[in-house]
């Protein structure tokens, strides 16, 4: 209830014969299966709309962070969960990074030098770079840049909810008001990419709850799974509510507070 991959070249094939075929077969317009499927490459402009693969220059380096530009805009890539990626990554190289759009951030699954990506890659050649103009502090820049009200409509809309006021923007966040499907009044706080950090219930007061639960921890991983949400650990007792980690609809890691009378009233995302 809530309310809520040395070679191995066999030695009895001869390689000439074997290129011989090949050739032949491309010649009589046999189609060859690709090791890879294709991807559409697009500008930062489009990766903004929704795309998950962008060609463009390393402007500056921040750690695990680099802000990439190309004759469109610039966009801040998160590197820490690319699987595939170069050694070193340095400022004016040209990158193809493929992942996913969190706000205003691109969140890497794979970076490759320009040039060296996999065969089958027939993208567009992405727009020219402009030149970094020196003396600009590429971070300052990016950092000062809110998202827009649209994006930040769009991840809420996402996970179920919609705006219901106008945003209040503060120095390193906005908070939004918006409602449930339930028509629920909620609180959302999102980072200045326009990523969600978390939604509380307007007005909550934890005084209106139990000082004690009429469920056990056991009972609450079932009960957040009834309303959609998958756990990921166990369910902890706090001294006045419970806390858990779960998986929302868009596999998004998120910690659950529930009160003593089983309501969900605060989302945390866990980054």
């Amino acid at each position: 209830m809530f309310r809520n991959r040395t070679d191995n070249t066999d030695p009895g094939v001869n390689p000439w014969r074997s290129a011989a075929w090949l050739g032949a077969l491309l010649l009589a317009g046999v189609p060859m299966i690709q090791a890879r499927p294709a991807f559409g490459q697009v500008t930062i402009e489009e990766a903004l709309a929704g795309s998950v693969m962008v060609r463009a220059r390393v402007a500056d380096v921040f750690g695990d962070r680099i802000l990439v530009e190309d004759g469109t805009g610039r966009i801040l890539v998160e590197l820490a969960a690319a699987a595939d990626r170069p050694a070193a990554v340095e400022a004016g190289q040209i990158l193809v990074i493929e992942g996913r759009l969190r706000g205003r951030v691109l969140e890497a699954r794979r970076v490759t030098l320009a040039g060296s990506e996999a065969p089958g890659r027939d993208a567009p050649a992405a727009a020219a770079v402009p030149a970094i103009q020196p003396g600009t502090d590429a971070l300052t820049e990016a950092l000062t840049r809110p998202a827009d009200i649209a994006t930040m409509r769009a991840a809420l809309e996402a996970i179920g909810f919609r705006t219901a006021g106008s945003p209040v923007r503060h120095e390193k966040s906005t908070e939004i008001p918006v409602r449930d499907a339930r028509g629920r009044a909620w609180v959302a706080s999102l980072d200045r990419f326009g990523r969600l950090e978390e939604i509380e219930i307007a007005d909550y007061d934890d005084d209106n709850a139990p000082d004690r639960p009429s469920f056990t921890v056991a009972d609450v991983g079932r009960m957040v799974e009834r309303e959609g949400f998958r756990p990921r650990a166990s369910a902890e007792r706090r001294s006045h509510h419970f806390e858990i980690l779960v998986l929302n609809s868009r596999s998004e890691l998120i910690e659950l507070h529930i009160d003593f009378a089983g309501l969900i009233y605060k989302l945390v995302w866990v980054r």
